[in-house]
């Protein structure tokens, strides 16, 4: 990486707290299909683990952004948003640098 790549990183990060991964429990998807009420057997859940950096966190919603781009060296734009239910959500760890 350059030093201007390595300064444009630092400017990206410094708009973000660190890297997070969100362990989390997702229900399955709905099925659009009608069945009888017997033949009703509820789904399992899974676990999905989310990598990325926070972008929002309030009592209903923890959001990640996989990717970010500083454009014109001002204007930040982020992609990859991945929202999580917050009671969801089982675990939080920091990723760390090494």
């Amino acid at each position: 990486m350059s030093p201007l790549d390595d300064a444009r990183a630092g400017r990206i990060a410094a708009r973000f707290a660190r890297t997070v991964a969100i362990e989390w429990i997702q229900p399955r998807e709905p099925d659009g299909s009608w069945i009888d009420y017997p033949d009703f057997e509820p789904g399992r859940t899974q676990t999905r683990l989310s990598v990325g950096r926070p972008i929002h966190k309030d009592d209903c919603i923890k959001a990640l952004a996989g990717s970010a781009m500083l454009v014109g060296g001002k204007d930040l734009r982020i992609s990859g948003i991945v929202e999580i239910p917050a009671r969801c959500a089982v675990r939080i760890a920091r990723s760390e640098e090494k």
